[in-house]
């Protein structure tokens, strides 16, 4: 959508995603924080941060002096393992609820938007913002490549490979009165 409005949009990926995000227009660099921040820092207007891998810092620190950071996920706290601290056995409940109210309280250029929160407070914004992506697809505007089609038996092991970045591009759908995963020449249908 950024990019449909003009944006010049810069994102981090596997390796394996640079291809296909670069043939949409979007300028790719590594995971790593080491491996962009040095070209990035102070130089974003915008960053949308969606994973958490370092508490934010590094979307912070990309940002220039009107820069505004958007926090929108906490998947890295919980995808890179147990953290042990002071004694506990894991504390990454813990360390997601400090990422998150730094976002929300403690840093002015900063905001965090959490999306399940937002449809609580405000369901007929939801359903309107959902409206009008399905009005974009509609006209041709976006086109959305599915994936992966699974029943909902089959949803947190896709979960876990969205978490472990072990899917092919695009969304997966849920198909509730599906009972088993659709094949197509032996291959999971994609």
């Amino acid at each position: 959508l950024a990019l449909l409005e003009g944006a010049n949009v810069f994102t981090t990926a596997d390796e394996r995603h640079h291809e296909y995000l670069t043939n949409m227009g979007a300028k790719c660099f590594p995971i790593d924080p080491n491996m962009w921040l040095p070209t990035l820092q102070g130089k974003m207007d915008v960053v949308l941060d969606s994973v958490c891998l370092d508490g934010y810092e590094s979307s912070r620190a990309a940002l220039n002096s009107t820069g505004m950071l958007v926090c929108t996920g906490l998947s890295a706290v919980y995808t890179q393992g147990q953290m042990r601290a002071y004694g506990l056995s894991d504390v990454r409940d813990l360390k997601a609820m400090h990422c998150k109210m730094q976002a929300k309280y403690m840093w002015e250029n900063a905001v965090y938007f959490d999306r399940m929160e937002r449809y609580d407070l405000a369901p007929n914004e939801y359903a309107q913002q959902v409206s009008y992506l399905c009005h974009l697809v509609a006209k041709g505007f976006i086109k959305p490549l599915v994936s992966a089609r699974v029943p909902l038996n089959m949803v947190p092991s896709m979960h876990k490979a969205i978490e472990h970045a072990d899917t092919t591009y695009g969304v997966c759908v849920c198909t509730p009165w599906a009972t088993e995963m659709p094949y197509e020449n032996g291959y999971v249908s994609c």
